[in-house]
């Protein structure tokens, strides 16, 4: 296509066959109808069925769509980040391709963005799906990300949103971070609105989702409240708390990964020192995990500058998070801290200290300080290398391209 399109649309598809060919058709109807120059990328995240085959087949028929498809499944946020890469237009709309979201949708949304934001969010007021396994969780989860982010969107799953290009390709996607992109796209001082959509039963194929993905989620938040805490803009306007002021007269304004990690060692330095005083295995654990948070805080200090001046090496510890923990460490350290932490806790209950000090003749209490100082600091591990992870996000890839499918191209090319 010579003409350079005002308007892409994104769509993610998994073993979708039945859905593909209708949604276009949908699609195709609404654009014309706007009367905007467009194209409709479909990313093809592996499917196993018949949907890239239906796919293909399309593409030599309709020169607006163009299809991407991986090499193996990488998840929807993958899919959805190598549409926002590859779409050309200054407006962006993403959807599912479940044809549960209505392309008749599309028109309000790119009106409420015309009208100054950067991000228009959809909202599934009347969701189509199981109240107790999708409903339910869902409520929940957007609650608690409305509160813990501080953008309260009532559906922050929904992926019929509308993007202003400019911003949305700023934005870093990765592990799952689809879910959190009107939170994550506050890093970069996006304009933030919503509105109501139509959603549909789901009538072909079947859902990806579950209840089992409930402990990711949280984890997610935790995660990215602290990634934001971090990284995003600050208005001149906006209140700054007392630690905030102390802490930018102690460091530089920018070290907000060492100020929070020097945040969270100062308690366990109080600790050490006053509660358990100076000889004992309890107050060596929390000086000792005081010291650690504290160079674990500098490292990430240093690896967010690297990032930042674009070094041609990722590191060995970036390296490290992005590869063996498949870019989300919180995922892999968080439980393991979790459990070290609760294990601590439960250590000092009656029976179980005195079965412990009688089988083993171990000092309880002491023990307990070293599952409870490990465990944080395994959860606090695994938090800063996601602010490692998050800085270099752009310099790793989540997909490979197998084929790209366009008109232009009379067939397809591997990258």
């Amino acid at each position: 296509m010579e003409e350079k399109p005002t308007l892409s649309i994104v769509v993610p598809v998994y073993n979708e066959e039945e859905n593909v060919r209708p949604l276009f058709e949908k699609i195709q109807a609404v654009c014309e109808a706007i009367g905007e120059t467009y194209e409709v990328l479909f990313v093809d995240d592996g499917s196993h069925d018949k949907t890239f085959a239906v796919l293909s087949e399309l593409s030599k028929q309709e020169p607006q769509l163009i299809v991407v498809r991986f090499q193996k499944n990488a998840g929807q946020t993958a899919a959805m980040a190598a549409g926002f890469e590859f779409a050309r237009g200054q407006r962006i709309i993403s959807m599912d391709g479940d044809l549960q979201n209505d392309p008749t949708d599309i028109p309000k949304l790119l009106h409420k963005l015309d009208e100054g934001y950067d991000l228009v969010c959809g909202w599934r007021k009347d969701r189509q799906d199981k109240f107790l396994t999708r409903r339910v969780p869902s409520i929940v989860a957007n609650w608690i990300i409305g509160k813990v982010t501080g953008v309260p969107i009532h559906d922050n799953g929904c992926s019929l949103k509308a993007y202003r290009a400019s911003v949305i390709k700023q934005v870093s996607l990765y592990g799952e971070m689809h879910r959190f992109i009107p939170a994550m796209s506050t890093v970069v001082g996006a304009r933030i609105a919503e509105i109501v959509v139509t959603h549909h039963p789901r009538r072909f194929g079947k859902s990806k989702y579950g209840l089992g993905r409930v402990w990711r989620v949280m984890l997610d938040i935790i995660a990215f409240k602290f990634i934001i805490f971090v990284f995003a803009q600050r208005p001149t306007s906006q209140k700054i708390s007392l630690w905030e002021r102390l802490s930018k007269i102690l460091f530089r304004p920018e070290q907000r990964a060492f100020r929070t990690a020097a945040f969270l060692s100062l308690p366990f330095f109080i600790l050490g020192r006053v509660l358990f005083g100076n000889a004992n295995i309890a107050a060596l654990s929390c000086l000792s995990l005081a010291i650690v948070l504290l160079i674990l805080g500098w490292i990430t200090e240093d690896k967010i500058r690297r990032a930042k001046q674009e070094t041609p090496a990722l590191g060995a510890l970036a390296r490290f998070f992005a590869f063996r923990c498949k870019r989300r460490p919180i995922r892999i350290f968080g439980p393991v801290g979790a459990v070290l932490f609760i294990l601590g806790g439960i250590l000092p209950i009656a029976p179980i200290s005195t079965l412990l000090s009688q089988v083993w003749n171990v000092d309880v209490l002491n023990l307990s300080a070293i599952f409870i100082t490990s465990g944080i600091l395994m959860f606090c591990f695994g938090l800063f290398g996601e602010l490692i992870t998050f800085a270099n996000a752009k310099r790793v890839k989540d997909y490979v391209i197998e084929t790209f499918l366009n008109t232009d191209n009379e067939g397809t090319c591997s990258e």
